[in-house]
């Protein structure tokens, strides 16, 4: 019999395949792997298993498991939403930004990559354009870029100096 995170493996493909997809059942599926028990060995398989899936809507629902489950100290799982910055899909972009504003990550890659996701964003300006049309993957995931460079460059203007 299968384990359960394959079987939410199997529930999230299924899911990737059908149409239409409402982001509830995204939702739903990532709590239920956030859900588990041995939750740093549940990220690391979301890693290997799921970070590089061919479907948009799994990668999501791996990104937002791991986030959700707050176990951001996994081995590996830094590098992995790194590289899911660049991902093909807005959606799955988006959801990587948010789990490295959540995880508080930072390195001069994060950086350049949400630097040049970010360029041309309007905080302001462009989160008013958002509730005007929130579906807009593109405008989302440089929002939310912007959103968490902005955080990483506000935790480095608090930062105690380094005595070291």
């Amino acid at each position: 019999m299968p384990d359960r995170f394959s079987q939410l493996v199997k529930k999230s493909v299924r899911l990737g395949n059908s149409f239409p997809i409402m982001p509830i059942d995204e939702i739903r599926l990532a709590v239920a792997f956030a859900e588990l028990p041995d939750q740093e060995r549940v990220v690391s398989r979301l890693i290997t298993e799921l970070f590089e899936h061919e479907n948009m809507h799994v990668r999501r629902i791996a990104i937002n498991a791991c986030r959700r489950s707050k176990n951001f100290h996994v081995p590996g799982l830094k590098e992995a939403l790194t590289r899911r910055l660049n991902d093909p899909a807005a959606w799955v972009c988006y959801d990587a930004a948010w789990a490295i504003l959540d995880g508080q990550y930072d390195s001069p890659e994060i950086q350049e990559i949400l630097i040049l996701l970010s360029e041309g964003v309007s905080l302001l300006d462009d989160k008013a354009r958002l509730r005007q049309n929130p579906s807009d993957a593109a405008l989302q995931a440089k929002v939310k870029a912007k959103e968490t460079l902005n955080a990483i460059k506000s935790r480095k203007s608090f930062a105690p100096p380094d005595t070291g």
